[in-house]
């Protein structure tokens, strides 16, 4: 509103002020907004083109080994790209038809939980002393949609589960109903390449685990009636089996499965985003298994996926803000027969 005293149109001091506070206002926000966007980009131009190797590589392998890698090609040639490449899962030793072990007398039932904690990351390992314990169990509405992990536990009455292979996601939709590779659950062939050596974590029946490259013929002829394909392979017979160059994923959260000499099944999921800590790298994931006596090990499918469960509760949930994922597989741990 405005008044006029001879022919002259003057504002209220009440509207004067008011779009004084509203100027005021925007300039703030213009100016924070200014300021967050050199801290983002100045931040970025630090981490992709500083003199911080480690961080660099940490950040670009996260990317390439995310769900969107595509979105640091903008920023580097390809050439500069290869060198921060992801190592294979199918990094795996060959597969040795010798080198299975019968822990069909043990007859323990205990499952011990350790709670793992550093700056980096957070989680627990589930220790299930019986191996033969352990299956893999697939989403029921297999080329369709997934299952989350609490699902497909309660579904076969066991009692813990942690996500185990990966799956095919090509429009992006982590419906996760088909999944990546071999599948084989308590003895019933699931999907995947039945003729040609592949990279595969799985169990026989007398609950040895193997990880390796395998034939599915191989796989009969050991008795192995559980199946999953993902990977790298991070302990083999008591040793670390990646070096220092093979760690380019990054940093995230993971999902890892080993086994100790004594038959021991290790369950190891670890988290680290938001206020969980920044993620673990695979060499982590190496490190935390040797300190607790793994003689084999081998990653699995991780980031949003990772996640473990057991009596009615998720010891490491999940990092996704929508809650579980639907993933296409889970190692999961039978309940005791009464």
């Amino acid at each position: 509103m405005s008044v006029s005293t001879q022919g002259q149109a003057y504002e209220l001091p009440q509207q004067v002020k008011r779009r004084s506070k509203l100027r005021q206002a925007a300039l703030t926000v213009f100016t924070i907004a200014c300021v967050l966007g050199y801290l983002v980009a100045s931040t970025a131009a630090l981490v992709l083109y500083g003199p911080y190797e480690n961080l660099r590589r940490n950040v670009i392998g996260s990317i390439l080994s995310s769900s969107h890698p595509s979105v640091i090609n903008p920023f580097f040639s390809k050439s500069a790209l290869a060198k921060y490449q992801p190592v294979s899962i199918g990094n795996m030793s060959i597969g040795d038809m010798s080198s299975t072990t019968d822990f069909s007398s043990i007859q323990d039932n205990g499952i011990e939980t350790v709670p793992i904690k550093t700056s980096k990351f957070s989680g627990s390992l589930l220790i299930v002393h019986d191996p033969k314990r352990v299956h893999v169990a697939s989403t029921k509405y297999l080329n369709n949609v997934g299952q989350t992990v609490t699902d497909m536990v309660k579904d076969v009455g066991a009692v813990a589960g942690m996500n185990a292979g990966g799956f095919y996601d090509g429009q992006g939709s982590g419906t996760g109903g088909v999944p990546l590779g071999l599948t084989i659950s308590r003895n019933q062939y699931i999907c995947g390449d039945q003729d040609s050596a592949q990279p595969v974590i799985g169990l026989t029946k007398e609950g040895s685990l193997i990880i390796g490259i395998y034939t599915y013929a191989e796989l009969q002829q050991l008795g192995v009636t559980d199946v999953v394909s993902y990977g790298p392979e991070l302990v083999h017979q008591g040793k670390p089996y990646l070096t220092p160059t093979d760690d380019t994923w990054g940093v995230a959260p993971r999902s890892v499965i080993g086994q100790r000499s004594d038959g021991s099944i290790l369950l190891l999921c670890l988290s680290g985003r938001g206020n969980q800590g920044v993620g673990a790298s695979l060499l982590d994931c190496e490190a935390v298994m040797l300190e607790n006596g793994a003689y084999e090990a081998s990653n699995l499918d991780g980031g949003y996926s990772s996640e473990l469960y057991y009596n009615g509760q998720l010891l490491v949930p999940p990092s996704n803000p929508l809650g579980e994922r639907y993933v296409a597989t889970s190692f999961v741990v039978d309940g005791v027969k009464k």
